[in-house]
This record gives structure tokens, C-alpha cells and sequence, in this order.
């Protein structure tokens, strides 16, 4: 019997400290639980405003973007009418000249062709072997830039 006893107390022993375990676990549930809602609040304001101020920005953006279309149509017409008042000089002057010359060049489409290879579908998904066929395509279109300024000048 006294071995059935000291069972018994070891379990409600056992049982008590588990049950301070569980209310312990409760509380720092409870408290994670409103640390938890406390850092949403908080990103959920930063969140708002960000977003208003990146809408501000492309508003900017989208403003600034017409007002430099505008200035360049500016800028083109004072250029057509530069044009137009020089040739109206020249003809005053009796040299009625003629500007617009045209002048064509010709490009060997050999020179045009980018020596690319295609990447290998297995290395597709490799982030450095992708890097470096980028890199390596950049570098043949600044080469063919160059081969296409040097034409023209």
C-alpha cells in the first residue's frame, strides 16, 4: 500500500509540475501572441505609407515625364524654325543652298551577326553560367555599337 502511495505522489507531483509547465507555455503564448500583433500593427502602418509614398513618386515621375516630352517637342520646333529662318537668310542673301544631303552607308550584314551560343537547357537554371552568357552577349553588343558609330562617322 505505502508503494501505491508514493506512486500516487510522485504522479501528483509530476502532474503539478506539468500543469506550472502548461500555465508557464500559456503565458508566453499569450504574450507572443501580442508582441505578434503589436509588430503587424506596426508594419501595417509602414506599409500604408510606403505605399502612399511610392505613389507619390510615380505621380513625380509620370509629371516630370511630360513636362521633359514637352520641352523636347520645344526643343525641336525652335530647331525646325532655326532651320527655316537660315534658309530664309540664305535666300536673302541670294545663296539658296540645299542642307539636307543625304547620305547612305552600307553595312556588310556579316559584321551585323552576333556570335551567340545557346545555353545548354541543364545549365538553364545556373545563375553564374547565366550571368556570364549575359555579360558575354553585352560585350558583343557594345562591339556591334561600335562597328554601327564608326560606319556612320
Amino acid at each position: 500500500m505505502d508503494k501505491v502511495k508514493k506512486e500516487i505522489e510522485e504522479i501528483e507531483t509530476i502532474n503539478i509540475e506539468l500543469d506550472h509547465r502548461v500555465s508557464k507555455l500559456i503565458a508566453e503564448n499569450e504574450h507572443l501572441k501580442q508582441t505578434y500583433k503589436q509588430l503587424y500593427n506596426s508594419t501595417k502602418s509602414t506599409r500604408v505609407r510606403s505605399k502612399e509614398q511610392s505613389d507619390a513618386l510615380i505621380i513625380q515621375v509620370n509629371l516630370k515625364s511630360v513636362e521633359i516630352f514637352d520641352l523636347n517637342a520645344n526643343l525641336q520646333e525652335q530647331g525646325l524654325i532655326i532651320a527655316a529662318l537660315r534658309d530664309e537668310l540664305m535666300k536673302l542673301k541670294g545663296k539658296a543652298i540645299v542642307d539636307n544631303t543625304i547620305t547612305t552607308y552600307t553595312i556588310d550584314p556579316e559584321m551585323l551577326k552576333v556570335d551567340v551560343e545557346p545555353i545548354v537547357p541543364r545549365l538553364l537554371n545556373n545563375r553564374t553560367v547565366y550571368s556570364d552568357y549575359l555579360r558575354l552577349t553585352q560585350e558583343q553588343a557594345v562591339i556591334l555599337r561600335k562597328v554601327v558609330e564608326q560606319w556612320k562617322s
